[in-house]
């Protein structure tokens, strides 16, 4: 395999025109060789220049473009196209991951896509929400994040999530059963981050979960007693799906952002249309 990140851009960018997958990975990491000046100075810029060769290599068949460049686009403002782009990309890995066609470190970033792809089904912002799938394929990721440091903890914090927001049915108001599932996982996270001695900067994380178990302890024996009175358990008007609408709203200035990205990008492929891609 060719040693990219010691090549000279100018060969990087000739095997990147032929379509070479690993140089269109290269190329994100080029901006400060190949971008003028004034395309590189501002956060908007660099997000154009990443966001245009990550998706070339994802498009190539990179794994790790695929990944991190779903993984970027999930971490950003909620809107529909980066979202739905985000969830193609993680479907892609998982059925590569399924059909046995990934081996070696790439199975890694296929468990990892099986996570997030799963947290975004659960959270359906701006895509179409199948929590009972979103769910499997969190429980599936399990088996291997366990054993990298910090997933196992994230894996099973999130799941308690799920069940305990009531994303792990179609309501929006989770069952006993849900809540105790949740009281579950997230009691199973809590250990895990003890045990793996977890990133300190991640304590918040803890405390969180730590927290938010607390609560749902409190909900499942108010329900439980609830339903000792009255014999069927207590529901009440769920704002879940509010709660997804509130969640989904672009500000004035992320809409500002959102704009001046396309302007940029629209901007730097006429650049490289010039100069012959």
């Amino acid at each position: 395999m060719a040693n990219y990140e010691n090549m000279h851009s100018s060969e990087v960018q000739r095997l990147a025109k032929q379509g070479n997958k690993d140089a269109l990975f290269e190329m994100v990491w080029r901006i400060d060789e190949l971008q003028p000046a004034e395309y590189r100075n501002g956060p908007v810029e660099r997000f154009v220049w990443h966001d245009y060769w990550f998706e070339k290599a994802a498009d190539a068949g990179h794994i790790v473009a695929k990944a991190r460049y779903a993984r970027s686009l999930v971490d950003r403002i909620k809107n529909a196209e980066d979202r739905q782009k985000a969830i193609r990309y993680y479907q892609s890995l998982v059925d590569d991951f399924d059909a046995g066609k990934l081996s070696g470190d790439d199975r890694e970033w296929g468990e990892v896509a099986k996570l997030w792809l799963g947290v975004m089904l659960c959270e359906g912002y701006h895509t179409q929400r199948d929590a009972i799938k979103g769910a499997k394929l969190i429980k599936e990721a399990d088996a291997f994040t366990n054993g990298l440091e910090g997933f196992g903890f994230k894996v099973m914090e999130t799941l308690g999530g799920v069940f305990g927001q009531g994303c792990a049915q179609s309501g929006g108001d989770p069952s006993i059963d849900d809540l105790k599932q949740a009281i579950k996982y997230q009691e199973i996270a809590i250990n895990r981050f003890n045990a793996e001695k977890d990133d300190p900067n991640n304590r918040g994380y803890l405390d969180f979960a730590k927290n938010y178990l607390e609560i749902l302890k409190k909900r499942k024996e108010s329900k439980e007693e609830i339903k000792k009175i009255t014999g069927k358990e207590s529901t009440y008007y769920s704002e879940f799906a509010k709660w997804q609408e509130d969640m989904m709203k672009i500000s004035s200035d992320a809409q500002d952002w959102l704009d001046a990205k396309k302007t940029a990008m629209k901007r730097l492929r006429e650049r490289l249309a010039r100069e012959g891609w």
